[in-house]
Order: C-alpha cells, then structure tokens, then sequence
C-alpha cells in the first residue's frame, strides 16, 4: 500500500504507543487499526462488511450502532447497543449556551448523560466551566467514561457520575452550587409508537417516560431546585407537543425568565429541535427534598 508521509509518520508513532501500553500482540493491533482507519488492504473483506451494514441498516438498526460512532457538535463519539445515539437535534443547548454569559469556574451538571454528548459538547465550547456527566443504566456509563477518556486527549474535560436522579442524597455536594443544569432526558409517552431504530433497538429506558413521558421531567425539575444556586440555569430538551407542559411545570418550581427555544435548523422528520430554559431568581429560597 502506497502512504504519504503523514501517515507514516503516523503509524510509526502509533506503534510507540502500542509497544509502551503493553498490549499483547501491538504488530497485529497496529494492522487491523491501520486496515479500519488508514487504508482497507483487503478490498473484498471491505466490500462484504459493507454489505453486511447496508443489510443491518436496512433491518433498522441504528447508524451509529453500525459504525460504532457518531458525529455530535464536532465531537466523535463511540456509541453502541445499550445506548442511546446522540442526534443534532440536541444542539439547540449548545446553541443557546454560546449566547448566554456563565462565569468561569460555573458548575454544569448533565443529568441523563448517556454517552456524554451535550456534556462533552459543552466542555468542548466552554473549557472554563467544570463539566459533570450524570448517568445510571451500566452499559450507558461504559461508554460515557470511553467518551471522557478519549476525548481528554483532544483536551475537552468532564468528570462522570453514576448516580440515581431519585436519590437526592447522591447530589448531596452540589446542594445551591450549580450554575446550569442540562437534560435530555427520556420524554417519549409510554403508547407512542416509534420509527424501528427508537422503538425497538434502543433501550427502552432510554427513550419511555410515564404515560405523558414527563416523568423524568418533572423528577429533574424537582432535584433542579435543590441544586441551583440562585441565579442559576435550568435547560431540558423535550418534545414540541410538550412545550406547554414543561413551562408550566418550571413555573410551578418558581424558575422565571422561562422560554421555549426551537431551532428549525437542527430539526428533521424524526422530530422538532425544542429545548426549555428557566432560571432560578435571587428572590427564591431553593427547596430541600
């Protein structure tokens, strides 16, 4: 095979580091890693995997199941079966956060992480702010903490928390200290039926959320008011048909400068890109649960 020299150069360092992390077998690793991501030297093994996927795809496994990764706001991240894939329809967050003013050193928890998109994303656009990624489900923490541990190398920083949003006594060192919040939470009603790569290859925990598919909703908006301090920010993303529902539930928890955000741009025919913003006045004694 004929390689320019960057690639080279390339390869050569990568053996290094394969030597010195003392894997078994880096002369093979090396191979299949230049064979998936430099060059295919087996043009008819390339050929039958392709194959293969196109067969999957069409049997409506998700895309990024396939090829183990996705592309989220400039970020590669691995995802795969047990998790959910991350869509641009999240970006809207990111979107509102780079017009919004948080002073360096603010606290940002993402509750619902999953494999750490909008966190990471965040971390991404604001290396000053102090990134924490929430998550429960195992499989969804496994590849949350190889989302960090791969990107740290491109020096985006977050820290990971497997922790029950129920259990308020997880979150007890962040009581009034956090200065955003950030969910995408499961917010599909329990009846609606789904496209096949939603409804039958994700987990189901991932995606269902109580009969109105608010559940979650209403759970981080409770834990919001014991996390935030004054001043502070709350975003969950939601559907558009429930846009009502998440600003009067924010009213209830006293949150004002309330807004519901769509952006058409990052919408598609799987749905609408709709976030809804509130903050927590001066005025309001956050509450204890």
């Amino acid at each position: 095979m004929s390689l320019g020299k960057f690639e080279r150069e390339a390869i050569a360092q990568a053996r290094a580091q394969l030597e010195a992390s003392g894997i078994w077998d880096p002369d093979n690793d090396l191979s299949s890693l230049v064979d998936r991501f430099i060059v295919r030297t087996d043009k008819q093994r390339a050929l039958d995997e392709f194959r293969l996927a196109v067969s999957e795809r069409c049997n409506r496994i998700p895309l990024g199941h396939i090829l183990g990764s996705v592309e989220f706001d400039e970020l590669p991240l691995v995802v795969g079966s047990g998790v959910f894939v991350p869509r641009p329809h999240s970006t809207v967050i990111h979107k509102w956060l780079d017009d919004t003013r948080l002073a360096t050193g603010t606290r940002v928890l993402d509750l619902c992480a999953g494999s750490g998109a909008i966190g990471l994303a965040i971390a991404r656009r604001r290396p000053d702010l102090e990134v924490t990624c929430v998550e429960l489900e195992e499989v969804a923490v496994s590849y949350l903490k190889r989302n960090i541990a791969r990107l740290s190398t491109k020096n985006v920083h977050v820290k990971a928390m497997q922790a029950d949003i129920f259990n308020v006594k997880a979150f007890t060192r962040f009581t009034h200290q956090v200065g955003l919040i950030v969910a995408n939470p499961p917010y599909v009603p329990q009846l609606v039926q789904l496209q096949p790569e939603w409804g039958d290859h994700h987990p189901v925990v991932a995606v269902y959320s109580g009969a109105d598919g608010l559940d979650l909703i209403r759970r981080i908006s409770e834990l919001a008011m014991t996390l935030l301090r004054p001043d502070g920010w709350l975003v969950i993303e939601h559907g558009e048909d429930q846009a009502c529902a998440v600003r009067k539930l924010f009213k209830q928890h006293h949150l004002g400068e309330i807004q519901t955000v769509i952006d058409r741009q990052a919408s598609d025919s799987t749905g609408t890109s709709v976030m809804t913003v509130g903050r927590l006045p001066n005025t309001v004694q956050a509450e204890e649960f």
